[in-house]
């Protein structure tokens, strides 16, 4: 997660387990929040395109967050698209490692997004 506000960098990686650093790359934020744990209770609102927006389930006054990423789950994104229509779909996002090897022994690790809904809604 990136931000620019160093009280929600320090809040979400109190809450997520993680630690903050300053941005590689700060495009979306120069601080980013580098979290232990792979999955965190959000309350989805919107979707666009390949993005996602969403509040921390844990503390939702932090503010909105984006998730983008091209490797989305299609089953996943058409039940939350069903799902938010005018309020805040609660959910689990989730990051999950994939890992195999090529024919030449290669070894490729993929980390995929997934993001499943809970059956509350706020």
């Amino acid at each position: 997660m990136t931000t620019d506000s160093r009280n929600v960098a320090d809040s979400a990686a109190e809450y997520l387990g993680g630690r903050v650093q300053e941005a590689e790359n700060p495009v979306h934020g120069r601080l980013e929040v580098l979290a232990e744990s792979s999955a965190v209770d959000v309350f989805v609102s919107e979707l666009t395109g390949e993005e996602i927006s969403f509040r921390l389930a844990i503390d939702p006054d932090l503010g909105f967050f984006t998730f983008s990423s091209g490797v989305w789950n299609r089953e996943e994104i058409s039940q939350l698209s069903r799902a938010c229509d005018s309020s805040s779909v609660r959910g689990e996002l989730a990051l999950r490692s994939i890992e195999f090897k090529t024919r030449t022994g290669l070894t490729v690790l993929y980390v995929l997004p997934s993001i499943r809904l809970r059956t509350s809604k706020t």
